[in-house]
Parts: structure tokens; sequence; C-alpha cells
């Protein structure tokens, strides 16, 4: 059982329009191209076109977005710098 500080982090996404995300601490910062949030396991990013946030509850923290979504990135730590880990990103189309 998860307590309050151990809350389980998942994302699922629906045809690139729709992202649920649960674990989530805060938004630190959003756009209509990006929104930037930490979670349990770290900060993350989406990114995208038209991008806005549906609803957040610091509470349960569940956070969900709508847009067109083309990435979502998690941050990590490397020697002091941020660097960035891909988990999924639209490829350039030739």
């Amino acid at each position: 059982m998860n307590t309050e500080n151990e809350k389980e982090h998942r994302a699922t996404l629906i045809s690139r329009g729709y992202l649920d995300v649960t674990g989530v601490v805060e938004v630190e910062s959003f756009t209509d191209t990006s929104v930037v949030a930490a979670s349990s396991l770290g900060t993350f990013s989406v990114e995208g076109e038209e991008i806005r946030i549906d609803s957040f509850s610091s509470e349960t923290g569940r956070l969900v977005v709508r847009g067109k979504i083309d990435g979502f990135f998690y941050y990590g730590e490397s020697d002091g710098k941020k660097k960035r880990g891909r988990l999924f990103s639209r490829r350039a189309e030739s």
C-alpha cells in the first residue's frame, strides 16, 4: 500500500491527445507547448501543441493534460547537470 509520500507514478497516453499522470507532486510551469511537473519519481515534461491542463489535484496527485502531445520526457541529474531522458516522442517525418 502506498503512503502519502510514496504515491504510485503512472502515465497513460491515449491517441496522443489525452495524458493522465498519477503521482504528481506539483506543476512547476506550463505554456501552450509544454508542461513541466515534479512526480514521486522525478521531474518530467510533456511537449506538443495546444497543450492545456484539463485538471490537477495536489491532494490526489493526478494530472490530466490534453492537446497534440509530441513527447513525454523525464529529467535526471548527472554530475550536477540536468539531462533529459526520453520516454517517448514523435519521430520527424521525411
